[in-house]
């Protein structure tokens, strides 16, 4: 399977890898927040680094993608980080995420990892 995921220490990540369609993303974004082992809020980091179908998928469904978060918006902290290390996963993921924060859902895309992470787990952090 092109797109699965993993559940650990409060993130949610989507690994995109290889050939895949935009519905794979979203049928197993779905069968991860029904997951038992899904935290509620749940930090969500898409990992593009082994996409081969985001440099070819049409601005159409890279946009419907990001929009379909939006629902989730509560589910997922509100948030969504995408570790995207090539210039063309990162620049088409910061236009997903234009895309993303246009239904609420603020999204960041990062080059490493770790700073994805920390990004993600800073949102939720309690404010004093």
């Amino acid at each position: 399977m092109a797109v699965q995921y993993t559940i650990q220490d409060g993130v949610l990540t989507m690994m995109l890898e290889g050939a895949y369609e935009s519905r794979d993303v979203i049928r197993t974004f779905l069968d991860a927040i029904a997951d038992p082992a899904c935290p509620r809020p749940v930090a969500l980091l898409m990992d593009v680094s082994r996409s081969q179908s985001l440099a070819s998928r049409p601005a159409a469904e890279i946009k419907m993608v990001a929009e379909f978060l939006g629902p989730y918006a509560e589910h997922i902290g509100g948030r969504v980080a995408v570790l995207a290390p090539t210039n063309v996963a990162f620049g088409l993921s910061r236009m997903g995420a234009v895309h993303s924060e246009g239904v609420g859902v603020a999204a960041q895309v990062f080059r490493d990892r770790s700073e994805a992470i920390a990004w993600l787990k800073e949102a939720s952090v309690p404010r004093g």
